[in-house]
Formats: C-alpha cells, sequence, structure tokens
C-alpha cells in the first residue's frame, strides 16, 4: 500500500512538471535556438567568403607563378645567347692568337728573305749589274718590299734569282693577309663585346625583376622553386659540347681504323686459305652474327604515347614553340641512345630534371640529342654510346606534370630557345 501511494505521488509530479512549463521559458528556448542557427549561418557566410578569398589569392598567386614561368623561359634564352655569345669570344680571341703568332713567323721568315736578297743585290750590282737603274728602282720605291716588287714587274732580277724573290713576294701576300684577317677579327670582337654587354645588363635586368617577384611570393609564405639552368651550367654544357664532338670524332677515326685492320687480316687469312685449298681437306666456317638493323639517323628512343609534338605552343608553360617530342608511359620505362655518339651531360640540370645530353657526329655533320625528365640515369659524360643503347628511365622530374620523355634533336651544337625552333629539327621526321 505504501509503495502504491509512492508511485501515485511520483506520477502526479511528472504530470505537474509536464503540463505546467511556462510559456516565457517556452520562448526563451526557441530564442536561443533562432540565435544558434543564426550564428551557424553568419559563420557559414564568413566560411564561405574566406574560401572565396583563399581561392582567389591562390589564383593569383598561381597567375605570379606563371608569370615568373614565362620569365624563365625568357631568361633561358638570354642566359642561352649570352653563353653562346662567350663561347664566340673565346674562340675569336683563340682565332687572334693563332694569327699574331702566323705574323711574327711572316715576319721573320720576310726579314730573313731580306737578307739573302740584300746580298743578292749586291753581288748583281757588282757583277754586270751596270744595265739596271738603281737609283731609280731604290728613289722611286717606298720601301723595300715595293723595291722588290718593281724590280719583279720590270724583270731585272736574273733567273737563278727569280725563285728567291717570288718567295719573298708570296710571304709578303700572306703577310698582308694575315694582317686583314687579324684586323677584321679584332673589328669583330669588338662587336661581340658591345653585344655581349648588352645582353648581359638584360640578363642582370631580368634576373632582378625575377628575384623581385620571387620575394613576393615568399612574404607570402609561398614556396617556389627555380627551373633554371644556369648562366655556369650553361657555359659548361658549351665547352663539354666541344669535348664530346672531338672525343666522337677521335673515336670514329680509332673505330674505321681497326676496321681497316680487321679487313686486311681478314684479307689475308682467306689469302693464305685459298693457297692451302688443295690440301683436300675443306674446312668448315662459323656462322658470323649479323649486326642488329639500324634505326635510321635516328631512331626513336623510347615507346610509348606521342603526347605533344614540335612546333607552336600556347605559351601556359612558358614557352611559345615546344622544341621537341613528348613521349608518354610509365616511370622506369627504358629510353635508348636514337644515335651512336659522345655523352656531353649526363645527371640532375634546371627545368631538364634528370637528362643526358649526346653529341653525334654523322657524315661530318654534328647533331646533338637532349632526353629529359628521366627518373633515373645509367650513363655518365664522357661515355660513348652505341644506337639502342640503354640511357635510363622515363619520369617526370624538373619541369614535368607527368611521366613522359622530352625528346629534342639539334642541327650542330644544343641552343635552346623558348620562343622559336632554335637550332632544333623535328624528331618525327626522322622515325
Amino acid at each position: 500500500m505504501g509503495n502504491l501511494k509512492k508511485f501515485a505521488a511520483t506520477v502526479t509530479l511528472g504530470a505537474l512538471l509536464i503540463g505546467g512549463t511556462s510559456p516565457t521559458y517556452a520562448a526563451s528556448l526557441t530564442e536561443k535556438q533562432k540565435k544558434v542557427q543564426e550564428q551557424r549561418q553568419k559563420n557559414s557566410s564568413e566560411q564561405s567568403k574566406a574560401n572565396s578569398s583563399i581561392q582567389s589569392r591562390e589564383q593569383a598567386i598561381s597567375k605570379e607563378q606563371q608569370e615568373i614561368n614565362k620569365l624563365d623561359a625568357e631568361l633561358q634564352d638570354v642566359i642561352n645567347d649570352v653563353a653562346q655569345k662567350k663561347a664566340e669570344i673565346r674562340a675569336t680571341e683563340e682565332k687572334i692568337k693563332k694569327l699574331q703568332a702566323q705574323i711574327k713567323k711572316y715576319e721573320a721568315k720576310m726579314k730573313a728573305q731580306e737578307e739573302l736578297m740584300k746580298d743578292r743585290m749586291a753581288t748583281m750590282q757588282k757583277n754586270g749589274g751596270s744595265s739596271v737603274n738603281w737609283a731609280e728602282f731604290i728613289f722611286g720605291s717606298k720601301d723595300f718590299g715595293d723595291l722588290i716588287t718593281r724590280m719583279i714587274t720590270a724583270g731585272t732580277i736574273q733567273e737563278n734569282d727569280q725563285q728567291i724573290f717570288e718567295e719573298y713576294e708570296a710571304t709578303k701576300e700572306k703577310l698582308a693577309k694575315a694582317q686583314a684577317d687579324l684586323k677584321a677579327e679584332r673589328d669583330s670582337l669588338v662587336k661581340q663585346k658591345e653585344e655581349l654587354e648588352k645582353r648581359q645588363k638584360e640578363l642582370d635586368q631580368k634576373m632582378k625583376e625575377r628575384a623581385a617577384k620571387i620575394k613576393k611570393l615568399e612574404a607570402e609564405k609561398v614556396k617556389f622553386e627555380s627551373k633554371l639552368m644556369s648562366l655556369q651550367e650553361m657555359e659548361d654544357t658549351l665547352k663539354a659540347q666541344e669535348q664530346a664532338i672531338q672525343s666522337e670524332i677521335e673515336a670514329q677515326r680509332r673505330a674505321e681504323e681497326e676496321a681497316r685492320r680487321a679487313a686486311a687480316a681478314a684479307a689475308a687469312a682467306k689469302k693464305q686459305q685459298g693457297s692451302s685449298s688443295n690440301s683436300g681437306s675443306s674446312a668448315s666456317t662459323a656462322p658470323v652474327a649479323s649486326a642488329p638493323a639500324s634505326g635510321g639517323m635516328f631512331q626513336r628512343p623510347a615507346s610509348g604515347r606521342l603526347s605533344q609534338g614540335w612546333g607552336p605552343a600556347s605559351g601556359a608553360n612558358g614557352y611559345s614553340f615546344h622544341n621537341g617530342l613528348d613521349i608518354a608511359g610509365p616511370v622506369g620505362t627504358p629510353i635508348y641512345a636514337a644515335q651512336t655518339g659522345t655523352v656531353l651531360r649526363a645527371g640532375w640540370g634546371g627545368a631538364y630534371g634528370n637528362h643526358v645530353m649526346i653529341a653525334h657526329v654523322i657524315n661530318g655533320q654534328v647533331w646533338t640529342t637532349v632526353y629529359a625528365h628521366m627518373s633515373s640515369v645509367s650513363v655518365s659524360a664522357g661515355q660513348r654510346v652505341s644506337q639502342g643503347q640503354n640511357l635510363g628511365g622515363m619520369g617526370s622530374t624538373g619541369n614535368s606534370t607527368g611521366s613522359h620523355l622530352h625528346f629534342e634533336i639539334h642541327r650542330g651544337g644544343y641552343s635552346y630557345s623558348s620562343s622559336s625552333a632554335g637550332s632544333t629539327v623535328n624528331p618525327a621526321s626522322f622515325f
């Protein structure tokens, strides 16, 4: 009975609590819920604005990075040009040194020839030279060389001395030509240095502009990685190129010499075999394995899908001309030498990432092939490689957005340009 009373009291209290909520309390609760909802909406609106602002800033940063990428491409052209002009100046200075040495040699030779001719002329004057009007020749000549020329023209030199005097005239002509060449080379050097100074100023200005843009991005905590091949790297590439070409020419000379020796040895062996064939025994000839067929002047360097061709480009990636072919494929896809040659660069560098450059000399013409964005490199600078030899694996290093091989063929030495074909030719024309 007592428990029943407790239960009844509990139910009654509960009914009073439920049914007795005041209108004021209910209104207060609804107001709180409304404010919470409003705050949520406000937060959502602010978040949306923040996201929009972030996206807008990211787009602005992306645009700035694209501008830097385009500036990098322009800079690479100038860097290449400056390096090329420095190489031209070095070559001109080398020519000047050789010409100066030649001129000294000719001057010394002329001096010795003049002494010999003076002796001969003194002898001529003593022995039957009375028919020659020496005063007319001597006083009518501007210098000793002119005296000799006048005497040769007048036919006053004896037949047995003619060769000595003609050799002197030939040396005099060579000297005059060497002096004229020296003047031309010196004039050319002055012009080259002026052009270099102009391009160097342009390079310095662009580098300052680039540094300011990068500083602006860094101030906003944006990471920016340089894709440039430096001026020093370009100069090193040009020097390595010259060495590789010389090495390739020498390697071809040795190969031709070995081939001649092998052919001579084979001919001698065949002759000896023919002379002993009367013995009645027949010699068995072992089958000779034939070399694999050549892939033409250049063979396709990798298998895969052609993702971009050689020619004009949109400029979105910082270049308005694509200097090579892009062959897309999985990371690690083997890359092969397109032709026999000597490696001039192998490793990391600038926008190419891991890359290989090879110098070729084909029928006297220099060619350069470039293999870029590699995941791995299996050759080294200075190494001679055969057509079809493995160079490494395909990848996406350097300025790349996906695994592919960027392949270039240059007629002559390597010379990059982001706005024109430069020295490149369309690789597809060779496959």
